[in-house]
C-alpha cells in the first residue's frame, strides 16, 4: 500500500453509493488516475468542495497493487477558478478541455506537459477577453501531446514541402494536409485555406506565454473548428458532448 500527494485538476466525479464519489483527475506525477472519495457527500472536513470539476488540489491518496481505483484521502485546494463561474461561456470552454482530457488520454501515464497545458488554459480563462479561437490551439497542442499531431508543415501524400502557391485540403484519416497534385489520391477531403494553415504553423512552434499573439479571422477559426471536430470524431468516435452546448449558446 502506497500513500502518494501529487498535483491534480479535478476532471469528473461521479456519485457513488449512498456517501461516496467516484473522481477523476489528471495529475502532474502520475498522469490521469481514477479513485473513490469515501464518504465525500457527508464529510465536509476532509473534502469540502474540493472535488468540483475544474479545482486545481494537492490530492493525497492510497494506491494498492490489487485495485485499479485509488483511494482519495484528503485534499488541499490551490485554486478553484471561481471567476468564471458567473461567466457560461468560459464555463463551457472550461468543461470542453476537461472533457478531451479525461477522454483523450490514458489512465497511469505521466504527461507533464499535459498538466500544465490543461492548467495554463484554464488559468487563462481567468483573464478578460478569452477568445474561442484559443481553443483550436488548444486542441492542436494536446493532439500533438498525445502523438495525434496534424502535419501542417508539407503534404501528407508525396511530402513535398508547404508552398504559399499550392492549393491544399485537409485529410482527417491521414492527419494533415494533401496537396493539389494528391487531391485525387484521396476522398472526403476538407476545405483549408493557405491562411489557416499559416497559423497553424505559428501555433505549433510559438511557446504557451507567446500564443495570445495569434489571432484567427472568423473564417480560420470555423476552419479549424470544422477539421478538429471532425479529427476529434475520428480519434474518439464521437462528438464531444460540451461542444454541443457551445453550439446551443451560440
Amino acid at each position: 500500500m502506497l500513500h502518494l500527494s501529487t498535483e491534480a485538476i479535478i476532471l469528473q466525479t461521479t456519485d457513488f453509493a449512498e456517501w461516496d464519489r467516484i473522481v477523476s483527475v489528471y495529475t502532474k506525477d502520475f498522469g490521469k488516475i481514477r479513485g473513490i472519495a469515501k464518504g465525500a457527500k457527508r464529510s465536509r472536513k476532509r473534502f469540502g468542495n474540493a472535488l468540483e470539476p475544474f479545482t486545481h488540489n494537492e490530492i493525497f491518496f492510497v494506491e494498492k497493487e490489487t485495485q485499479g481505483l485509488v483511494r482519495f484521502e484528503r485534499c488541499h485546494i490551490i485554486n478553484m477558478f471561481t471567476e468564471m463561474a458567473h461567466n457560461l461561456r468560459k464555463v463551457i470552454y472550461g468543461s470542453y478541455f476537461l472533457e478531451l482530457v479525461n477522454t483523450m488520454t490514458p489512465e497511469r501515464e505521466k504527461n507533464s506537459e499535459i498538466f500544465s497545458l490543461l492548467l495554463f488554459f484554464l488559468n487563462l480563462l481567468k483573464e478578460d477577453g478569452f477568445r474561442e479561437d484559443l481553443m483550436r490551439i488548444f486542441e492542436l497542442r494536446l493532439f500533438s501531446l498525445l502523438g495525434y499531431q496534424p502535419q501542417f508543415l508539407s503534404c501528407t501524400t508525396c511530402g513535398h514541402e508547404f508552398r504559399v502557391e499550392e492549393r491544399y485540403r485537409f485529410s482527417v484519416k491521414r492527419g494533415g494536409i494533401v496537396c493539389s497534385k494528391c487531391l485525387n489520391k484521396h476522398p472526403n477531403l476538407l476545405p483549408l485555406s493557405n491562411g489557416t494553415i499559416r497559423i497553424f504553423q505559428q501555433a505549433q512552434n510559438l511557446t504557451l506565454l507567446k500564443i495570445k499573439r495569434i489571432f484567427f479571422s472568423p473564417s480560420a477559426n470555423e476552419e479549424g473548428k470544422m477539421i478538429f471536430g471532425k479529427f476529434l470524431e475520428y480519434h474518439v468516435g464521437r462528438r464531444p458532448k460540451s461542444l454541443d452546448l457551445l453550439d446551443q449558446l451560440r
